[in-house]
């Protein structure tokens, strides 16, 4: 029963393998993503799909060809666009078009670009936080119509966020909050994908980041989660990790 559950983990992410061979994906480089004659950093370049356009993968997901940029383990992938086919890097592809980098500053406004809201937002109160009372807290959820889910708490001296992207791997989901300057104390633009637990600095901040990832497989670690702690006056939590075909990205900050 393990093996069989471990086989099924690994049909999800960070390849995104079956997915390939029925929808289409969203290119999320900023500077496009280059189209090759043969599936290597060496080929020849024939071609450049911009930022934000749909494409289709054309390549069956049992032809595997790794490779991995920055921090990220991808496969290349045969496409064609625009009369030309040939073989892109899958790793900065989305399953939703990536955010209007001169309009998306944060995450809900990402999701008011990509969807619509599925009915009115949900609020629970406990006490009264206006008078800034221990114990007293308010919880919001949204839903969305692709299935996105928002929720917000708030309590004394504190507050969390919690964004549930359904079909979106933890790559994918790095990838993303890189896009979004809400995120930029948590991952520069040109911060590679953590791939083992570290600590550094940045900006004179303390940075802890510990990854959990499964190694026993044979073809591509498993990724479990991703953490990062760090105080820049209030103390932050994030925490990204994989739940049921569903990315769930979770951010705290606590005076």
């Amino acid at each position: 029963m393990k093996k069989i559950i471990a086989m099924l983990l690994l049909a999800l992410p960070l390849c995104m393998t079956a997915q390939e061979s029925l929808g289409l994906f969203y290119v999320a480089l900023k500077g496009g993503l280059s189209i090759r004659e043969k599936p290597e950093t060496g080929a020849a370049v024939i071609g450049k799909i911009p930022y934000g356009t749909k494409i289709s993968v054309l390549q069956p997901p049992n032809e595997i060809n790794p490779i991995t940029t920055e921090g990220i383990q991808g496969q290349w992938k045969l496409v064609k666009y625009s009369g030309k086919t040939g073989y892109i890097i899958n790793s900065y592809l989305f399953p939703w078009p990536p955010p209007n980098l001169a309009q998306v500053k944060d995450m809900k406004q990402y999701l008011a670009q990509v969807t619509q809201l599925f009915g009115s937002k949900l609020v629970i109160k406990k006490g009264d936080l206006n008078k800034n009372s221990v114990g007293s807290w308010q919880l919001s959820k949204q839903l969305y119509k692709n299935g996105g889910e928002w929720q917000e708490f708030l309590g004394y001296e504190y507050k969390s966020d919690i964004y549930i992207l359904p079909d979106f791997t933890i790559a994918q989901g790095f990838l993303l909050l890189r896009l979004i300057p809400e995120f930029k104390d948590l991952f520069a633009a040109n911060e590679e994908y953590p791939v083992s637990s570290k600590k550094y600095t940045k900006g004179g901040i303390e940075y802890e980041v510990v990854v959990e990832k499964d190694e026993t497989t044979t073809v591509l670690p498993w990724y479990r989660k991703i953490k990062v702690e760090y105080a820049d006056g209030p103390f932050h939590l994030f925490e990204m990790y994989y739940l049921d075909n569903q990315l769930v990205i979770f951010f705290n900050s606590a005076l």
